[in-house]
């Protein structure tokens, strides 16, 4: 049995100091409630932050993998990071991250065997697949605004499992 898959298309991750988004509702959440347990994951330009340690209140967690978002079958129970002021539990930088920056056509690439995995604020797993950093998730070179994600995700079940 496979989970529910979300699809989230051209979140504003323009909005100072972030987009705040709670996977549970499946809606963005208010910047006024950045200091609630309210969102499990915001998105500012390229970064990522997690509701935990310097970013918010919550518990949540983020792993990345090194899997396509189709491969990543179960959620590990460990090894979920939180943000800390030195480092965000998901690393920013073009390779380093969910992106590759592409010098040959000044654009930002999601790489596609890249899958986050969050430990929601609620305690549930989740994995996410940034598709697109551009308006309208073009599939030729982008030519529209930036910073607009388009991105999917889908539910653990309580056994951990997608």
């Amino acid at each position: 049995m496979s989970s529910e898959i979300i699809v989230i298309n051209d979140l504003n991750a323009n909005t100072q100091p972030y987009a705040y988004f709670s996977l549970a509702k499946g809606k963005d959440v208010s910047a006024s409630e950045a200091k609630t347990v309210n969102w499990d994951i915001a998105f500012s330009k390229t970064t990522i932050a997690i509701n935990s340690g310097s970013s918010g209140p919550g518990q949540a967690g983020a792993l990345m993998v090194q899997q396509p978002f189709e491969a990543v079958l179960e959620a590990p129970k460990d090894g979920y990071r939180s943000d800390q002021e030195s480092a965000f539990a998901i690393p920013g930088g073009s390779g380093n991250s969910w992106y590759k920056y592409d010098m040959t056509v000044h654009a930002i690439r999601p790489i596609g065997s890249v899958t986050l995995l969050i430990k929601t604020v609620d305690g549930r797993y989740a994995k996410v697949q940034i598709i697109s950093y551009y308006k309208g998730a073009p599939e030729e070179l982008p030519t529209e605004e930036s910073s607009y994600l388009t991105f999917q995700y889908a539910f653990a079940d309580e056994n951990g499992n997608f």
